[in-house]
C-alpha cells in the first residue's frame, strides 16, 4: 500500500494498492504460484515480460515464466546463430532450481555454440519446422524443444522445456502464447534501437553497448532483477592482445554529395554503405549509425592488427564499389581500444582523434590511435579512468 500524490482539487493524498506497480521490476517470487490464480500468475508473467528493454533479461525473464508456469524442472533458450555457410546454435538463458542463468553477455557466442547437427533435437525440429517431443530419459524426464520463428519465417531460436510429465495440449498452448509474447517484445527492441534509414543500431543502442563492454571487462557477473545473472567468463586474460575495438567511419565529402545530388541519393548510399557494412563486419561485431555520414563499428575482442586488417578491408570495398549516379567514394576510419578502466566519452575522442588524423593527412585511410601516441604522431592525453561501478 502506498499513498500517491493527485494534482488540482483531488484530495493530496490517498492510500492506494501499488504492489501490482512493482511486479514488472521484482524476481519471481515462488509463493505467488500458490497464492493466486493461474489467471493472475500468466498476467503477472506477462506484465514482467513486456516491461523489459534489456535483451538478456528478457530472455532469461521469458525462460523463468513457461518455468513457472508450467513447474518445470528447467526451460532453455538455444539461440542460433547463421554466419556465412553455417548455422549454429548456442545456450543463451536457461531457469531452473537453481535460479535464472543468463549464458550471453551480448558481445559474442556462447562459450557452448556449436553446430545445430550437434543439438539432434533441435535440428530436428529446424527440418521439421514444428515442435519435437523427445521421450523421457534415464533421469525421468520428458522433453519438448518449441521453435522460436520471428517475421519471415526466420528461425530465431528453440526453447527446450523438461519436467517430469509430458506437456498437455493446454499447457503447449500456454508455452506457444508465451513465446508470441517473447517475440512481440523483441519486435519493439527492436523499433526502439535501430535506426530507421539504414537498419543499423541507433545511438542510444550504441550507449548501453559500450557501457556492457565496459561492465563485462570489469565483473563476470551482472546484477538483473535482483538475481545474479551468471555471464561467460571470457575465454582470453585481459592481458593479452585481444581487446574490444571502436571505430569511427566517416564519409568523405558527403556534403558535396547531397548539395550536388540532392538529400535523396545522399540517404541511397548512406543505405548502400549500411548494407556493405552488415556483409563485410562479423555476426557479432556491432555496427550503429552515429549520425549523419557518420558510422561507428565495435569489435567483438581481436589483435590489434586483425582490427586493422577488417577496418582497411571495409575501406578498400568502399573505394572499390561504384555508387549509382554518385560514381566512386571513399571513407575514412579511426579507431581505438576499449580498455578495462576507460570511460566511455574517452574511448570514443581517441577513436575520434585517429579519425581526425586520416582526414587531415589525405582521407581514405584507416588509422588506430595508440599506434599514432606510440609513432610520436599524437600525444596521449591525461589518462581518463574510473574505478566506479558502472552496474
Amino acid at each position: 500500500m502506498s499513498r500517491l500524490a493527485f494534482p488540482g482539487k483531488l484530495k493530496p493524498q490517498v492510500l492506494v494498492d501499488t504492489d501490482y506497480m512493482s511486479d514488472a521490476y521484482q524476481p519471481f517470487d515462488p509463493a505467488y504460484s500458490t497464492n493466486h490464480s493461474p489467471e493472475a500468475l500468466i498476467l503477472h508473467h506477462a506484465a514482467v515480460i513486456s516491461a523489459q528493454r534489456d535483451r538478456a533479461e528478457l530472455e532469461v525473464v521469458v525462460m523463468d515464466a513457461i518455468r513457472a508456469a508450467l513447474d518445470a524442472a528447467s526451460v532453455e533458450l538455444f539461440r542460433v546463430f547463421t554466419p556465412k555457410g553455417d548455422c549454429l546454435a548456442g545456450l543463451v538463458a536457461k531457469a531452473d532450481d537453481n535460479g535464472r542463468h543468463c549464458l550471453d553477455d551480448g558481445l559474442s557466442w556462447p562459450a557452448n555454440t556449436a553446430s545445430i547437427e550437434h543439438f539432434p533435437a533441435l535440428h530436428r525440429s529446424l527440418t521439421s519446422g514444428h515442435s519435437i517431443v523427445v521421450p523421457a530419459t534415464e533421469d525421468g524426464l520428458h522433453e519438448q524443444v518449441f521453435p522460436v520463428v520471428r517475421e519471415g519465417n526466420v528461425f530465431f531460436a528453440f526453447v527446450v522445456v523438461r519436467q517430469r510429465a509430458a506437456l498437455s495440449t493446454q499447457q503447449q498452448q500456454l508455452v506457444h502464447g508465451l513465446i508470441r509474447l517473447f517475440c512481440n517484445q523483441l519486435r519493439m527492441l527492436d523499433y526502439s534501437e535501430v535506426d530507421t534509414l539504414t537498419g543499423l543500431l541507433n545511438r542510444k543502442t550504441f550507449d548501453e553497448s559500450l557501457l556492457r563492454i565496459l561492465s563485462s571487462l570489469q565483473h563476470n557477473d551482472i546484477v538483473a532483477d535482483g538475481n545474479i545473472l551468471h555471464l561467460p567468463r571470457r575465454r582470453h586474460a585481459l592481458d593479452t592482445e585481444e581487446s574490444h575495438w571502436l571505430g569511427v567511419i566517416d564519409i568523405d565529402h558527403f556534403k558535396n554529395i547531397n548539395d550536388t545530388y540532392g538529400h535523396l541519393i545522399g540517404d541511397e548510399v548512406l543505405l548502400m554503405i549500411a548494407n556493405m557494412m552488415k556483409s563485410s563486419f562479423r555476426t557479432h561485431d556491432k555496427l550503429f549509425r552515429f549520425g549523419g555520414e557518420e558510422f561507428v563499428v565495435v569489435l567483438k575482442p581481436t589483435e590489434q592488427h586483425n582490427a586493422l586488417m577488417i577496418f582497411e578491408r571495409f575501406r578498400r570495398q568502399i573505394e572499390d564499389h561504384p555508387f549509382p549516379q554518385v560514381g566512386h567514394l571513399t571513407i575514412s576510419t579511426g579507431f581505438a581500444r576499449i580498455g578495462i578502466n576507460d570511460l566511455p566519452s574517452a574511448i570514443i575522442d581517441n577513436a575520434d582523434e585517429a579519425l581526425y588524423w586520416a582526414k587531415h593527412h589525405g582521407r581514405n585511410q584507416v588509422f588506430n590511435y595508440e599506434a599514432l601516441v606510440a609513432a610520436g604522431h599524437l600525444k596521449k592525453r591525461d589518462a581518463e579512468t574510473s574505478n566506479v561501478e558502472l552496474f
